[in-house]
């Protein structure tokens, strides 16, 4: 499975030497609708054993709940991460939290944080060099539930991090409120806002100011 943006960026050719491939691939405005519409069009052409799990309407995909979307998972062998600079890619944890193995390429962005040589391998940009990895960790069959807890395990020394970190802030800031203690936090949905990085800066600085001579 790829789950990946329509974008020239995800290099989702690489994956087409694949012999059974599904692309989760949503329509977000980055190309042009006529050029996302042949952008959708040729990964339908490209094998009949490659399909798009996203629904299809007017020629451009549509979203899937984060329920059909681990259903997709829950049929997959092996989730690929093919882009070659990017910040948060949210589906190579997606993978290992549905106990999915990943073959990627080499990469800026630190997705591979949380790699394991056990169950993730790194693979040259070339599409028969895809294909073989992919080939490599299907065969290996390593149980899902061993992914998951692996991940979940070097997840969760950072978890704690990041709420010792807020709780520290949050008596910085004056509160009164004990500690966090639980994840994921009460009356929260998600960390991720987006903004532009100058509005995150000064909201932070309003929030925690530096000390003088910092």
């Amino acid at each position: 499975v790829y789950n990946g943006r329509i974008s020239h960026t995800k290099r989702h050719y690489l994956a087409f030497d694949i012999e059974r491939l599904v692309h989760i691939a949503v329509s977000i405005g980055e190309l042009p609708p006529a050029g996302a519409r042949a952008f959708i069009r040729r990964l339908q052409a490209q094998s009949p054993l490659h399909r798009i799990a996203n629904p299809i309407a007017d020629g451009m995909t549509g979203r899937l709940t984060p329920q059909e979307v681990n259903r997709v998972y829950n049929q997959a062998a092996v989730g690929l991460c093919l882009s070659a600079s990017e910040g948060a890619m949210c589906a190579s944890m997606e993978y290992l939290m549905a106990g999915l193995p990943v073959v990627s390429t080499p990469n800026l962005g630190g997705r591979d944080v949380y790699f394991d040589p056990d169950y993730c391998l790194i693979a040259e940009p070339d599409p028969a060099a895809i294909r073989r990895a992919v080939e490599t960790l299907r065969d290996r069959a390593i149980p899902r539930e061993e992914i998951r807890n692996r991940t979940l395990a070097k997840v969760w020394a950072q978890r704690l991090e990041l709420i010792d970190f807020l709780s520290e802030l949050y008596r910085r800031m004056g509160s009164k409120e004990p500690p966090l203690s639980h994840w994921p936090f009460p009356g929260t949905t998600s960390l991720r806002r987006w903004a532009p990085a100058s509005q995150h800066a000064r909201e932070l600085a309003a929030l925690a100011p530096l000390p003088q001579g910092a």
